[in-house]
């Protein structure tokens, strides 16, 4: 184990199950959906900022919804290749729809269904991990997969960077819709893949309930990376209907304000990070190469350093280092905002790209943390339903912001997002801080 999270490159010296690398082709073409989905609706289909918005929240509420569906079936029936097949298929060929849609009405159609049956991956990938591996591995191997289908983004993003590169700037639009159909066929070789190679397990664990031995290796670092461009991936948002008498009832007041500032947190990301991509071209006038290349560079930086920061946080308070992280986006934010508001130089697009690979390391540390501090704020016996309540607060933070994002850089501009955006970071980290300072009793177990 320590050999892998020293050096994430020499990861083929350990024992992986070869299904793992089935999900690598999927992981490729899911990145290029995700950078590619803002660029091409506002590019390929003549939609807007708000339009990116909307899809943007429309397959946030799709991956909330269907993640319930499809884990709770896969656990009732005890099958899990069904539902990667299912989701696989989904996947690709709602993709290669959205690839050839001649409007954003289209395109939203197809985005929801897509995030809808690509919500089955998810969860039954995590069913397998569990099922295929004694209680003792289930971290090691959880850190492997999640790692492997880091650096499978990046190669995703850095291939996307590299077509488009190489083609003709009048061709652009005939390159996003191409490379969106390579997403379809990656995602229909991983399909091939997960029949060949991905076996029933003999038994299937049901009710799998939360396990502190995996706080530093499950969390939500997926998901900023995803919801800047494309939020199918939100699937770890678990919606139970009785969770708000739960959240009430059973619940800690240290942990209903995590709570407050994790909704405040993440409905900020949104704001920013929705019309982002769209800022980036037509504000700064970078091209669609250049963004993917700036999204690549943030993915590398939260990929290389998710582990190291677990074992950061293993030994140190993380609220207070969340609370860091969250000072320091203030000052990216803050950046992005002058950015915005002086006249455009051949400085700005780098002074941009480079603050944002602050985004990527403070990303690595608030989602280690996060998991952890959720764990340990909650009463004891109730953690699963604390992770629960936290990742249904992300969503809806996430589906509205979503929303907000669009309608205020439409309305007021991209400068209005980026400092809302700050203000918002400046209020969160301010009552972080605070709880951080709160007696140590409430924050061990």
């Amino acid at each position: 184990m320590n050999l892998f999270l020293i050096n994430p490159f020499r990861l083929s010296r350990l024992t992986v199950p070869l299904w793992f690398f089935g999900f690598v082709p999927y992981k490729l073409g899911e990145a290029l959906l995700i950078t590619l989905l803002p660029l091409f609706i506002v590019q390929t289909v003549d939609g807007s900022v708000t339009d990116v918005g909307r899809v943007h929240s429309l397959t946030s509420l799709a991956g909330v919804i269907a993640f319930i569906v499809w884990g709770n079936l896969s656990d009732r029936l005890k099958l899990r290749r069904p539902f990667l097949i299912l989701g696989f298929c989904g996947f690709a060929l709602c993709t290669a729809l959205t690839a050839i849609a001649q409007g954003i009405e289209q395109v939203m159609i197809f985005c929801t269904l897509g995030a809808f049956f690509m919500a089955a991956i998810t969860p039954v990938a995590s069913a397998l991990v569990i099922d295929g591996n004694p209680e003792d591995r289930w971290a090691s191997a959880f850190g492997r997969f999640y790692q492997i289908s880091g650096w499978s983004f990046v190669g995703g993003v850095l291939l996307g960077a590299s077509w488009l590169a190489f083609i003709p700037i009048h061709w652009t639009s005939m390159g996003l819709r191409s490379l969106l159909l390579v997403a379809s066929g990656a995602a229909t070789l991983s399909l091939i893949l997960c029949v060949k190679w991905v076996k029933e397990p003999r038994k299937s664990l049901e009710h799998r309930q939360y396990q502190p031995e995996l706080h530093d290796v499950i969390s939500v670092a997926v998901i900023e990376r995803r919801a800047m461009f494309y939020s199918s991936r939100m699937l770890y948002f678990i919606l139970h209907p009785s969770w708000p008498v739960n959240l009430l009832h059973n619940l800690s007041r240290p942990l209903l304000l995590y709570y407050g500032c994790a909704a405040v947190f993440f409905f900020a990301v949104n704001v920013v990070f929705v019309p982002f991509p769209i800022f980036l071209s037509t504000h700064l006038g970078a091209t669609n190469t250049q963004i993917l290349l700036i999204s690549m560079g943030k993915a590398a930086i939260e990929a290389f350093f998710y582990l190291p920061m677990a074992r950061f946080v293993q030994k140190r308070k993380g609220v207070q280092l969340q609370a860091w992280a969250t000072a320091i986006r203030i000052a990216v934010f803050l950046i992005f905002t002058l950015v915005a508001v002086m006249p455009v130089h051949p400085l700005s697009l780098p002074i941009v790209g480079i603050a944002h690979l602050l985004t990527g390391l403070t990303w690595a540390a608030i989602s280690i943390s996060s998991t952890t501090i959720v764990a340990k704020l909650a009463p004891k016996g109730q953690e699963a339903i604390a992770m629960g309540s936290y990742n249904s607060l992300i969503g809806i933070a996430t589906i509205v912001g979503s929303l907000v994002g669009g309608m205020m850089a439409v309305s007021y501009g991209y400068s209005a997002c980026f400092i809302t955006g700050a203000i918002l970071m400046g209020v969160t980290a301010t009552r972080l801080f605070w709880i951080g300072k709160m007696p140590n009793m409430i924050l061990q177990k």
